[in-house]
């Protein structure tokens, strides 16, 4: 089957070890001058406390392909899992045999690719074990470096996330049939339009139409001012975004410590003033710093949510993965506490990659 992904790689820096910690690339030639003919195994894992979903595998053995020579690839075997696979602790991710000195320089490379991909699409995972794929919105694009996004928006992807803010996020997907890109209006068009939020609409849907507008709402911190006003011009919008900071309380509300925030009463407010000014299609997205536990909080409670703006938290590192050499020559050979966590004969039940 032939890859949903069109990965990119600098061959030549990658090569170089342009990207390789110092002292692997002297071990690869000191192993190439004085141990070139030993076969090793090279076993990359995870030690979380649970299964994890784990990505990267793909991309890192296109990266390998991409480098290596003909003849180096056919000295080597590559098994492992497949992207979007749970994987439990101690068990392989992926396997690679052959000589040190031709695949060593990645190492390094390989297990940041698979820590961050695996963190990235299981967060996703773990949020959409909540609710719907169509009502989690992926706006990570501000959170962390802008090269970034096609490789996390890859990994977001495996996770089961569709809906992206950005091009760059959907880039290396060949099919983009299944995953859209859109968002709401920003504070900026608000700001300039002097803080009138009707007018600021009426600009976008002259340009961009009124299909899926979606209306910020959290500009002045009083919602019930800016649901009123925009009953009048905009009944039909599609959705307001709820995005009031953690560190402020409404002006609807009373300035109690249970109010602050994204909370569970301004969220049942909101739906409350919409329903009561003729907007009762109108859906609700919420945003600033929600994360699992919150999409939780407010799936437990039956709070009138329909859609979830999730950035830095989808993009939290909490899969680490580790590489082992663990069998030198078909023995066992590693440090201590390492071994092949999977019997040798049994390696035909993960995908054979090369």
């Amino acid at each position: 089957m032939s890859s949903k992904f069109n990965f990119k790689f600098n061959k030549q820096l990658l090569n170089k070890g342009f990207y390789t910690a110092n002292y692997f690339i002297k071990t690869s030639k000191l192993i190439k001058k004085y141990k070139p003919n030993e076969i090793v195994c090279m076993q990359f894992t995870h030690f979380s406390k649970e299964p994890v979903m784990v990505c990267g595998i793909e991309e890192s053995v296109e990266l390998i392909k991409s480098c290596l020579t003909k003849q180096e690839l056919k000295d080597i075997e590559i098994y492992g899992q497949q992207d979007g696979a749970i994987v439990g602790p101690k068990n392989p991710i992926l396997l690679i045999f052959g000589k040190y000195h031709v695949f060593g320089k990645f190492e390094n490379v390989i297990d940041g690719i698979l820590a961050r991909r695996s963190s990235v699409a299981n967060n996703c995972r773990k949020v959409l074990s909540l609710i719907d794929a169509n009502k989690l919105i992926y706006m990570a694009d501000r959170t962390d470096d802008y090269l970034v996004q096609p490789y996390d928006g890859y990994a977001a992807y495996v996770g089961g996330i569709r809906r992206f803010v950005t091009d760059a996020s959907v880039s290396l997907l060949k099919d983009k049939s299944d995953v859209s890109v859109g968002g709401t209006i920003p504070h900026a068009l608000i700001q300039e339009f002097d803080g009138n939020l009707n007018e600021a609409l009426k600009a976008y849907s002259n340009e961009y139409g009124r299909k899926g507008l979606v209306a910020l709402i959290d500009y002045h911190n009083d919602i019930r001012r800016d649901i009123k006003s925009i009953s009048k011009d905009f009944n039909d919008c599609f959705a307001i975004r709820i995005d009031t900071s953690k560190n402020v309380c409404d002006q609807s509300l009373k300035p109690i410590k249970a109010n602050y925030g994204v909370s569970d009463s301004l969220i049942k407010f909101a739906r409350h003033t919409l329903d009561q000014y003729g907007m009762k299609q109108t859906k609700i997205v919420v945003s600033s710093g929600i994360d699992y536990d919150r999409v939780k909080q407010i799936v437990d409670k039956k709070l009138p949510v329909d859609f979830y703006g999730i950035g830095s938290n989808l993009i939290t590192r909490n899969v680490h993965i580790t590489a082992d050499l663990v069998l030198k020559n078909g023995h066992h050979e590693a440090k201590f506490g390492r071994k092949l966590f999977i019997n040798i004969n049994k390696k035909n039940s993960l995908k054979k990659y090369i």
